[in-house]
């Protein structure tokens, strides 16, 4: 995914119909970022920004934006600034260079989650902001690197333990919500499977193929945006349900400390 998997209208991006390869889940990050847009500011570092598709909406924002991604990142077309590990990035930025740090989908690829976040605190000022995202109730992603998952504790846990502040939390869905989405793609699974096994390998890049088989996700996206959208605005704590399961959690902390 990329810039180009988005849309603006009326002063507001949204996601293309073939835009990515989770609609739901990447709609509602998407809801997210532009929700709290207003936290990032001066200098941000994108990191673990494969093609960086939210630049088109932090450069409106910030005076600086670096992107950071792995050396073998799956994005090979990546147009980063920096290729490194997520562990070593305080061997390329000076401590409290950044005034905001975006991490989405990232800290369960990485071998040491701890020593990441406590870089993060490395490079970030004192109350420059965080924004993170990761998954709890959610399928294998870009295998062999998807080491862990967290529930909402687990996230809420490695930040504070790390000098940083949990300003605001919402969660990706609830129970329905990952039961629907393991369901549908485990279903979508099988059936290119199948299609595979009579010799039809390439037919899952058919464009006609791609928008028949997205229809139950985006249908499913339509009929939850409106509550969703609802929870980001009265910055809802999740509930029980949300917190027993959910795709993930996305999180907004301020640095309060060096460590």
């Amino acid at each position: 995914m990329d810039t180009s998997a988005f849309e603006k209208k009326n002063g507001k991006y949204y996601l293309k119909y073939t835009g990515a390869e989770s609609y739901y889940k990447n709609g509602l990050l998407l809801e997210c970022i532009q929700h709290f847009k207003s936290f990032m500011k001066g200098k941000l570092l994108d990191l673990g920004c494969g093609n960086k598709p939210y630049s088109i909406i932090y450069s409106e924002v910030c005076d600086l934006s670096i992107g950071c991604d792995l050396p073998f990142s799956l994005h090979q077309d990546a147009n980063v600034e920096f290729k490194c590990y997520a562990e070593d990035i305080d061997k390329y930025f000076e401590p409290g260079y950044f005034d905001c740090v975006l991490c989405t989908e990232v800290l369960e690829h990485t071998v040491n989650d701890q020593k990441v976040v406590a870089n993060i605190n490395k490079v970030l000022k004192i109350d420059g902001n965080l924004i993170i995202s990761a998954p709890f109730t959610y399928v294998l992603h870009e295998a062999p690197h998807d080491y862990r998952r967290y529930t909402l504790y687990g996230l809420k846990n490695i930040l504070e333990s790390n000098g940083f502040e949990v300003l605001s939390i919402l969660s990706i869905g609830g129970t329905i919500s990952s039961g629907f989405y393991i369901f549908y793609y485990s279903i979508t699974k099988i059936f290119f499977y199948s299609l595979k096994k009579i010799g039809l390998n390439q037919i899952h890049e058919n464009n006609f193929v791609k928008l028949v088989t997205s229809i139950p996700e985006f249908i499913f996206y339509k009929l939850n945006i409106s509550s969703f959208k609802k929870k980001l605005i009265k910055n809802k704590y999740p509930s029980k349900n949300e917190m027993f399961s959910s795709l993930g959690y996305f999180i907004v902390a301020k640095k309060m400390k060096d460590l």
